[in-house]
Formats: structure tokens, C-alpha cells, sequence
């Protein structure tokens, strides 16, 4: 190991080294409980979601939280009402239960939710944002009294939370869509196209706007479709928006 490795790893918690290289799930998960542990907090969960429903357990979903309390969490759609993932997709930082729970903001359905969570032994804590793969909802959910918890040590438990997240997709990739996606993206006309067609502009109106043939606009959409890996324009658009190729 040469000197500027060995002085660059000297600089990282050993916890962060550790989890990198951790060989599965079960070891990860037991890294970061141990770690969570040394300050008296937990459980905890990680959770990167694509599935709302039945199959939740197809989610990237690693943790000590109760598998009972997730199975009613989603069995029960909790996720479109969730007061913690609709606050962590407004947020670059940590958040505390105490402010995502703010009674006086909750809908009724935010209450059912904090009840469960408080009956679960889930009521204090933070939620730890993520940029999740593919914009998907993503957040590391730790319980516990972080009182003692200083603002230095929350930040090397960011740093921790991201070698966990990063550890984990390389364990769990995802399922790959068949076939290969054009790498080179969109074009400037297929993305314009796109985004006339997201605003529900027809074939005709967008040739207005752009001044160009509706046969045109069309060969656009279509090729859109086609590196999008898509059938319809509806999924392209839907496409494009997660994969950042257009914004509305």
C-alpha cells in the first residue's frame, strides 16, 4: 500500500473501510448495527423503493426495523402518505422524527402512520436523505435518542450511511432491463419533442411551436421511444423523467 493510500485511509473511520468491503448483506447489516449500537441506537433501516405494493421485499430494503412492522407499512400503502420519505424528498440533510412527526402538519393519514411507527417503538430518530439510483426514493431511517449526538458525529454518520448505501447497491444491482439502452442519450430535438408531448401537447401543436413538420416531431418521439427501450410515449416520457433526460 503506498504512503498517499495508507494517509488517505488513515483520514476515514474504520467503520466506512469496514463496510466496504463487507462480503454480503447479512455482514453489512451487522457493521452498521454494531456501529449504531456503540451509541445506543436502533434499528434501523435502509430503503430504496421502486415497488409500493405486495412485493415490497423486491425494494432494496436492509435493517434491524421489524419485518411485521414493514409488511404493514406497505401492506397498508403507508409509502404515498409517508411523512418521513415526503420530508426527506424536500431535504439535502438529517431530519429528526420530532420535526417529520409534527402533529399540528400530520394528515390524517400521517397519524395512523406515527401511531404504527410509535407502537413499533420507531416514535424518535432521524431520516438520513439519499440520492437513490434511477431518482428513486431513498433514505437510511435510524431510531433512537439522538440528544447526545453532537453535529460532528452526524456528519461521519452521513459519511457511513453513504459507504452503506454504496456497499449495498453493488451487493443488490438491480434488475437490468433486456437489451441495451443508447448510450449517448437523448438529442436536444428528441428531449424538446419529449417535453411538448410530458405538457400534453399533441403531434400538431408541438410542430407549431417548433416550427418543424408534425411528420418530424413524430420521428423524434419515435426514436425517443426507441432509447427509452419503450412502446408507448406516455412510458417515455416517464422514462426520461427519471433518468433526468428531460424536467418538468
Amino acid at each position: 500500500m503506498s504512503a498517499a493510500t495508507q494517509s488517505r485511509d488513515a483520514c476515514l473511520p474504520d467503520i466506512i473501510l469496514e463496510i466496504s468491503r463487507a462480503p454480503d448483506a447479512d455482514k453489512l447489516v451487522a457493521l452498521f448495527r454494531h456501529y449504531l449500537d456503540k451509541m445506543s441506537l436502533g434499528p434501523f433501516t435502509l430503503a430504496e423503493i421502486s415497488i409500493a405494493g405486495e412485493n415490497w421485499r423486491d425494494n432494496l430494503i436492509l435493517g434491524t426495523v421489524p419485518d411485521a412492522y414493514l409488511a404493514e407499512y406497505f401492506a397498508t400503502n403507508s409509502f404515498f402518505d409517508s411523512p418521513t420519505f415526503r420530508a426527506t424528498q424536500y431535504s439535502c440533510k438529517p431530519i429528526s422524527f420530532e420535526k417529520i412527526f409534527d402533529m399540528a402538519l400530520l394528515s390524517r393519514r400521517g397519524h395512523k402512520i406515527h401511531s404504527r411507527a410509535k407502537s413499533a417503538g420507531l416514535e424518535h430518530g432521524y431520516c438520513f436523505p439519499l440520492k437513490g439510483r434511477s431518482c428513486r426514493p431513498t433514505l437510511m431511517y435510524i431510531s433512537g435518542d439522538f440528544q447526545d449526538i453532537n453535529a460532528q458525529t452526524l456528519m461521519i454518520m452521513e459519511m457511513v450511511i453513504l459507504a452503506f448505501y454504496r456497499r449495498a447497491s453493488v451487493l443488490f444491482p438491480g434488475v437490468k432491463r433486456e437489451g441495451k439502452r443508447h448510450e449517448g442519450g437523448l438529442s436536444d430535438r428528441e428531449r424538446e419533442t419529449l417535453s411538448w408531448v410530458a405538457r400534453g401537447k399533441t403531434d400538431w401543436e408541438i410542430a407549431q411551436l417548433l416550427e418543424i413538420s408534425e411528420r418530424t416531431v413524430h420521428y423524434h418521439i419515435e426514436n425517443a421511444k426507441k432509447k427509452m427501450m419503450v412502446p408507448t410515449r406516455l412510458q417515455a416520457v416517464v422514462e426520461a423523467i427519471r433518468n433526468l433526460e428531460i424536467l418538468i
